[in-house]
């Protein structure tokens, strides 16, 4: 199994440390010239590190604004769950209504299709011992597919000017299928902010696993002139000890 990727750490932050101290330090940099280091080396060293640890905070400030985003989605969601079931309960109670009145089945048929769960169903294919294949079927129970459903619930009532008046009898009119309506399109927007800052962060991840991983190349190419100005100097002695990982 591969080694995880390692991200900005105590390890990197030292490197950085380090490549800066002998950088701005004369004698040090004198020293570093001297045994064949260039201050390119040590610039890029540096510079990889401040990036891993950019991305490391734009990464935990993306991660706060994805958890806010989430709880925001499950108040609006949970609540739109919760008048959708009371709206779905009054179609049925009219529904029952026309059954009992004799209405033309086609009515009957229009409002069973309304009433029926709709979300996107997911086939799973399962390989049993003897080689012969199973499926099964579940009903998709993502928070989008049923936004959508309830969306379209919301607009096929208002479209359906069969059952209007049948409706509002039981305080589900129009002004309250539309707030239905409007508030899964405006639900669909809040999915996708918060779908953009979890992606804001897993970007933000990689960035700096990336900027650490440069780091570590980079180190690792040019450490044994560090060692050799290690060995000379006890300041840089010092400094590669607490780099070491």
């Amino acid at each position: 199994m591969a080694a995880a990727r390692k991200g900005f750490d105590s390890i990197v932050a030292a490197r950085t440390r380090a490549a800066l101290q002998i950088s701005n330090t004369p004698d040090l940099l004198a020293g570093w010239v001297g045994l064949g280091g260039l201050a390119v080396d040590l610039e890029a060293i540096a510079a990889a590190g401040r990036d891993a640890e950019a991305f490391n905070h734009a990464q935990g400030s993306a991660r706060t604004d994805g958890k806010a985003a989430t709880a925001e989605v499950i108040r609006t969601f949970n609540s739109l769950q919760k008048e959708y079931s009371l709206a779905m309960a009054v179609v049925r109670a009219v529904r029952g209504d026309f059954a009992r009145a004799n209405a033309d089945d086609a009515l009957l048929t229009r409002l069973d299709d309304i009433i029926a769960n709709t979300a996107s169903v997911t086939v799973d294919i399962h390989e049993q011992p003897d080689g012969k294949k199973s499926r099964t079927t579940s009903k998709a129970l993502s928070q989008e597919a049923i936004r959508a459903e309830i969306q379209r619930d919301a607009e096929a009532l208002l479209g359906f000017a069969g059952v209007q008046q049948a409706l509002a009898a039981r305080k589900l009119d129009a002004t309250r299928l539309q707030a239905l309506r409007d508030d899964a399109k405006a639900l669909s927007g809040k999915l996708g902010d918060r779908s953009a800052k979890k992606g804001a962060a897993k970007d933000a991840t990689e960035r700096e696993r990336e900027a650490a991983a440069t780091q570590r190349d980079l180190w690792g190419g040019v450490y044994g002139i560090l060692s050799a100005l290690g060995r000379k100097d006890a300041r840089v002695a010092v400094l590669l000890k607490e780099a070491r990982g």
